[in-house]
């Protein structure tokens, strides 16, 4: 949090003329001390580098020393207790200070900050009991870092407490300084407590430490929705929740967090922090290097299948880097306006790293992933274009789980306290990591409790604060499109349970009726080719529905064999042909191996050689898609559509037939009655991706 004060430019002196500590007088008198102070501490906590951030003005011990350094220079404390007024209000001559402050242009802070400062460390300094901090045992701290050099016959902390309404209005002063300025010295956190009306403003600044704010906008990542009013009531409800088990926190805070007594000093804190918040997620420097996030990534390509990688968000001001690691060296850059780095040279194995860890050194970012994890949480990102992994999980959000051998048998045991089923997990480009795909929880007390049950490491859960949606035929596959939709294709709404009774659900400002089970299906409203929104207490969600384009297949009729057997057909070679059933299987179709000369020599006949193959008994549709031609679509045999439950794989396949149509062909209505029954099959079952 130090920064290098001397060399971070000049500040004005009380009268708005131009100083810095080396302007003042070499003598440590102590007005030279209190006007030290006054610059260190506007400099590191109000200057222009903290434009567009919130400001913490914590102070304690440990802050102090790193402030003063090897400054010849008085302690906070004496600084402040020599210029102030021990025969009356010990606050007047500051007060005069900040009077004539008030008659200037204001550039800079008002002429109080070691007062404030000290008001800080003495709540930083109190002792906390079971019934929690309470106005005596501040003075008593106060009284400690401010008191007169010489033995005085009267109690100075009766004197600090009775006229303590003026630091009161020191405090609403900066408050007013700071948001005067537009956002360009800090973001004010000074809020007014409904219950400690007088000491509250320094102890609220004596909670949190810009330390912790790193943790915190971890939390606010996860905690807060796009578009959704703050609610600090709330916010402090789930920050005590989610900070069991995180790192980052400071003891302080997390005294806090389990008492109480400090709500009324919490919820305006953090709700100041929330709103001043740039949804950047913050990490402490380490060695004086900035952190850059690695992120596990997978893609899941239809022709190789999952593939591990990097996802590497941009760290702001630093646009390349070159990171050096065991195995070697690799670079990070990105354009202006990217938001994820781009990868070259030795870039890490994410297998290894996961198993064994990883530090890369660069010349301003350090990178690190913790070894000994043996499963991942990962979502949709739709800056990456893949899934990426989090350390949280959340209701009605689709998840996919990354796994090696050792962590199989906790996966198991998760999906069976969630409340899900074990499927055949799909192999990875990594060798020994599998997926465990199109996870999706809907009770969210089984997740807080399979979560807490199965031990992950690295893998939390997060109430459920907003809508979201579930199922739904989506317009494409990526990450971009995740909210985008097929009209006809609708996806469900799930409502929370923590929301239900919020208030009333709206559907593009319409109300709309919430079943038991929280979830509303919007197949069948006649919803039009536009965009959607559900909103419910504040928190809303947006989709788009877009209009059906049919493409079209081919129709050609059963090519039978020459002796006109029915038990068998003719496909091509070359490309996927799979029979479908009533119930909505495929069957994949098995090709006899190509002779080695075949394969080397007859490049252009393959593209055009057709095979006979069996026709299996339940089997009512060939599909066949040949290399380079269009699909083509057979009826079999004249059957009524009885889908049952699809698998992933079915899906999968069906999402490249839902849309086509057979024109002309005799039996195009009995191919729409199997489209039909299908994409109506997709909303009412956790489909996942398209």
């Amino acid at each position: 949090m130090t920064v290098d004060w001397h060399g971070a430019g000049s500040m004005k002196s009380v009268d708005g003329a131009a100083a810095s500590a080396d302007d003042l007088p070499r003598t440590p008198s102590p007005l030279r001390s209190y006007e030290w102070w006054q610059l260190r501490l506007a400099e590191e906590f109000f200057s222009a580098n903290r434009s567009g951030t919130p400001v913490l003005f914590f102070i304690d011990a440990t802050e102090l020393q790193k402030l003063q350094g090897q400054e010849d220079v008085s302690d906070l404390g004496a600084a402040v207790s020599a210029v102030l007024d021990w025969h009356k209000n010990p606050y007047g001559p500051i007060m005069d200070r900040v009077q004539r402050w008030q008659h200037s242009e204001r550039q800079n802070p008002p002429p109080c900050l070691p007062l404030l400062a000290a008001s800080v460390l003495a709540a930083a300094n109190m002792k906390r009991t079971v019934q929690g901090p309470g106005a005596p045992a501040y003075y008593a701290r106060l009284a400690e870092v401010l008191k007169p050099s010489w033995n005085m016959a009267y109690d100075h902390k009766q004197l600090l407490q009775r006229y303590y309404d003026d630091v009161v209005e020191l405090w609403i002063l900066l408050d007013a300084w700071l948001r005067g300025c537009g956002g360009h010295r800090g973001l004010s956190t000074i809020k007014k407590s409904e219950t400690l009306t007088k000491i509250g403003y320094a102890q609220s600044q004596a909670l949190i430490r810009v330390s912790d704010h790193a943790a915190l906008t971890r939390f606010f990542r996860e905690a807060l929705s796009a578009g959704q009013p703050v609610d600090g009531a709330r916010l402090l409800r789930d920050l005590k929740v989610w900070s069991h088990n995180q790192q980052g926190l400071s003891r302080r805070l997390r005294d806090a967090l389990a008492s109480e007594a400090d709500n009324a000093l919490l919820e305006p804190l953090l709700t100041a922090l929330a709103e001043g918040w740039d949804g950047a997620v913050t990490l402490p420097l380490i060695d004086g290097l900035r952190q850059m996030p690695l992120l596990v990534a997978l893609e899941d390509d239809f022709v190789s299948g999952w593939r591990l990688g990097w996802h590497t968000p941009v760290v702001p001001g630093v646009e390349q880097d070159a990171l050096k690691h065991p195995a070697g060296t690799f670079a990070v850059a990105a354009a202006a306006g990217e938001q994820a780095y781009s990868l070259s040279g030795a870039v890490p194995d994410p297998a290894t790293a996961l198993t064994v860890g990883m530090v890369a050194r660069g010349h301003r970012l350090i990178a690190r992933v913790i070894g000994g994890r043996h499963v991942i949480a990962l979502s949709e990102d739709p800056v990456a274009g893949a899934w990426v992994e989090r350390d949280n999980v959340v209701p009605f959000e689709p998840y996919v789980f990354l796994f090696d051998p050792s962590g199989e048998p906790q996966v198991r045991r998760f999906l069976q306290e969630v409340g899900l089923r074990w499927y055949q997990p799909e192999a990875t480009s990594s060798p020994g990591w599998c997926v465990a795909r199109d996870l999706e929880f809907a009770d969210d007390a089984r997740l807080a409790a399979a979560v807490a049950g199965a031990g992950i490491r690295g893998i939390d859960h997060i109430p459920a604060r907003r809508p979201s949606l579930r199922g739904g035929l989506r317009v494409a596959p990526d990450m971009r499109h995740r909210h985008h939709y097929l009209r006809g294709g609708e996806p469900d709404v799930v409502i929370p349970e923590s929301l239900r009774k919020a208030g009333r659900v709206l559907l593009n400002g319409e109300p709309i009726a919430v079943p038991a089970d929280g979830v509303i299906q919007l197949r069948g409203r006649g919803l039009a080719d536009k965009q959607h929104s559900v909103e419910v207490d504040g928190a809303s969600i947006s989709f788009q529905l877009h209009p059906v384009a049919s493409p079209q297949a081919r129709n050609i009729s059963p090519t039978r064999t020459p002796s006109g057997s029915p038990e068998s057909v003719v496909v091509p070679l070359v490309g996927d042909a799979r029979f479908l059933t009533a119930r909505g299987r495929f069957i994949k179709i098995s090709k006899p191996s190509e002779p080695p000369w075949w394969e080397d020599r007859a490049q252009v006949l393959r593209s055009g050689a057709m095979i006979t193959v069996p026709v299996p008994a339940e089997a009512v549709w060939l599909v066949a898609f040949p290399e380079g031609r269009d699909p083509a679509i057979t009826l079999i045999r004249n059957e009524e559509p009885d889908i049952g439950v699809l698998s992933q794989q079915a899906k999968d396949f069906w999402s490249r037939l839902v849309l086509m149509d057979l024109p002309g062909a005799s039996h195009s209505r009995l191919w729409r009655r199997y489209r039909q029954a299908v994409l109506s099959h997709f909303p009412r079952e956790v489909f996942g991706r398209v």
